[in-house]
């Protein structure tokens, strides 16, 4: 019999994600997967998982877990407050629960996105070579109330004492963090002045998700539209009103807005971590 957890409370929105969906770009199927790789690659080798291995990624607001089996499981990620059946858990520390405990998460208190992870990985459903969830290539968006999800055969027993140091993606609050960048395939078409206001802050908007984050303030643009051509996540598009957007894992694959920077992965990680009102300096290489 398999390993299994039930969601009590699914909390604000909690999905299940592996390393991506690739190879299906040319059909429109966007690459999904985890949008702070940092924090999901720490997890799974914190565990001695399959480096693919899906877990949970919780948004704003943590689940209510019950473990049907003893389990190992860890956080990582956005900080907030754990405890299982009462007893605090540590961020970045691998936990055995015992069958019947419960683990109860709180709304996040730094940063956007947490991940909880657990020996074996989740085993649902595999659609393109991925358990990621993206409606409508998978039946649901987010794990709903009462869900019972089935675990992987755990490993991390033969994996004790080859700790890793964890490491956050997110920085810290309340300061402008800078996102490194790459000329994108039209940002010769810029003039020199415009070139240079992408040296100066922008914040997030209220208009952030898994498919892309919008910086609040206007860009001047006098750049036309492209014929629709390839984006990937990352991918920094300026549309025709001067607004920003900033791909994420969720994206399309292709657009018609000219393409100005293309954000290094190691960003794209702390992109994830942010939310309405923090601040960026796009700095250009």
């Amino acid at each position: 019999m398999s390993k299994s957890i039930q969601i009590l409370d699914k909390g604000f929105f909690t999905t299940v994600q592996d390393g991506g969906r690739y190879g299906y770009a040319a059909t429109g199927v966007p690459e999904s997967g985890a949008m702070d790789r940092l924090s999901y690659t720490q997890a799974n080798r914190l565990l001695n998982n399959h480096p693919n291995a899906a877990m949970l990624e919780c948004t704003l607001v943590g689940p209510k877990i019950r473990f049907n089996h003893p389990t190992y499981f860890v956080i990582a990620g956005a900080h907030m407050d754990v405890t299982l059946d009462g007893t605090p858990v540590k961020i970045g520390v691998p936990t055995l629960a015992k069958a019947s405990q419960i683990l109860y998460t709180s709304k996040i208190s730094r940063g956007t996105r947490c991940y909880i992870a657990f020996g074996g990985g989740l085993e649902t459903a595999t659609v393109l070579n991925s358990k990621s969830w993206y409606t409508p290539i998978t039946p649901d968006n987010q794990i709903r109330n009462g869900a019972t999800l089935s675990l992987g055969i755990s490993t991390y027993g033969d994996s004790k004492g080859a700790h890793i140091k964890y490491k956050s993606a997110y920085l810290s609050a309340g300061r402008v963090h800078t996102i490194q960048a790459f000329r994108g395939p039209e940002y010769r078409l810029l003039t020199h002045s415009e070139q240079q206001l992408l040296a100066v802050p922008f914040t997030i908007s209220k208009l952030w998700n898994r498919m892309a984050v919008q910086l609040q303030e206007p860009f001047d643009n006098k750049l036309k539209s492209i014929a629709t051509s390839p984006v990937i996540p990352g991918t920094v598009q300026l549309t025709p009103s001067g607004k920003i957007i900033i791909l994420m894992r969720d994206c399309q694959t292709t657009g018609g807005y000219p393409r100005i920077l293309q954000i290094a992965q190691t960003s794209i990680n702390i992109l994830a971590q942010m939310q309405q009102g923090d601040g960026i300096l796009l700095s250009v290489t």
